[in-house]
């Protein structure tokens, strides 16, 4: 009986079917295609190669940008930041690690400071927060179980109150966090990007809209807390991608009639206002209006970051 021998290999990971009928017959050489088998395990065992560096972050960015387009998903935006900060933390040398970033932190300290905000939510939700030595680390495993819980979340738990980042304490339903999650994760992306010297990068315009719509929401009572609220509005025209027209309460005990004061400027310099990243002057935008009212609520609406 002649043996296949050249095909015995490529039969026993399942190519040459046509040796099959011989392998089935052939004692001989069918203990050759189980040798190779169990060879093959054991080199998969005692050969474990890490994955690539940065691999995570692609699959993830890769996965946000073929998902269907659903800025009303909860957690979608959030999923799409997370996945541009990894693929620039997974692209950082040490030494940019130890860059200063606008606030004096290191990138790395900066870092973990976002983990930190990231553990308090999973902390509310009984999630058993992961450890880990590096910031890098700690951020990627806690981003990742943020991600995998509020996938899974049903409105009871989206319902639930957690902490906000924020230097006054508050508590405010999952769903609102996550978009709160959204916008720190892309203003410290920003922040990063800044600090060794590559360009900033704003949200998808579903999800910048999203984060402004959130920010938005909670100005009248900043105004109130302000010790700034009065009867009456102001029209913000947001431009660009994410940007609409807002009408805005200056109060939210009150009235929004009359308009005061318009306010037109893009909708990314907007989300940067309101993270503390652009500074408050009369250049920021186009006014119409009263110009106090105006620049009074932007100085208001500039304390609405996630530090």
């Amino acid at each position: 009986m002649e043996h296949p021998d050249d095909l015995l290999e490529a039969y026993a990971f399942g190519d040459a079917p046509e040796a099959g009928p011989h392998v089935a017959a052939c004692p001989q050489c069918a203990a050759q295609v189980e040798l190779a088998r169990e060879a093959a395990g054991w080199l998969a065992v005692s050969h474990v190669a890490s994955p690539p560096s940065g691999l995570r972050s692609r699959i993830l960015a890769a996965a946000v940008t073929v998902r269907a387009p659903s800025c009303g998903a909860d957690s979608f935006a959030y999923a799409s930041t997370v996945a541009g900060l990894g693929t620039l933390l997974d692209s950082l040398s040490p030494a940019q690690w130890a860059a200063p970033t606008v606030d004096g932190r290191s990138v790395d300290a900066l870092v973990r400071h976002l983990a930190g905000n990231d553990g308090n939510v999973l902390a509310d939700l009984g999630a058993v927060v992961p450890a880990a030595r590096r910031s890098a680390d700690l951020w990627h495993a806690q981003s990742d179980l943020l991600l995998r819980t509020a996938g899974q979340a049903g409105d009871e738990l989206l319902a639930r109150p957690v902490r906000m980042a924020g230097k006054v304490p508050a508590r405010r339903p999952l769903r609102e966090a996550l978009t709160q999650r959204a916008f720190e994760t892309w203003i410290h992306q920003d922040d990063i990007r800044a600090a060794v010297a590559l360009p900033r990068v704003a949200p998808p315009a579903g999800h910048l809209a999203r984060i402004l719509r959130f920010g938005l929401a909670l100005l009248p009572g900043a105004l109130d807390a302000a010790g700034r609220g009065r009867p009456g509005s102001i029209l913000l025209a947001l431009s660009g991608p994410g940007g609409a027209d807002h009408v805005v309460a200056l109060s939210a005990r009150a009235g929004s009639e009359p308009c005061l004061a318009e306010v037109a400027m893009p909708a990314d310099r907007f989300g940067r206002l309101m993270a503390g990243r652009v500074p408050v002057t009369a250049s920021v935008g186009a006014f119409t209006g009263d110009r106090t009212v105006a620049l009074e609520v932007l100085t208001v609406a500039a304390t609405l970051g996630c530090e």
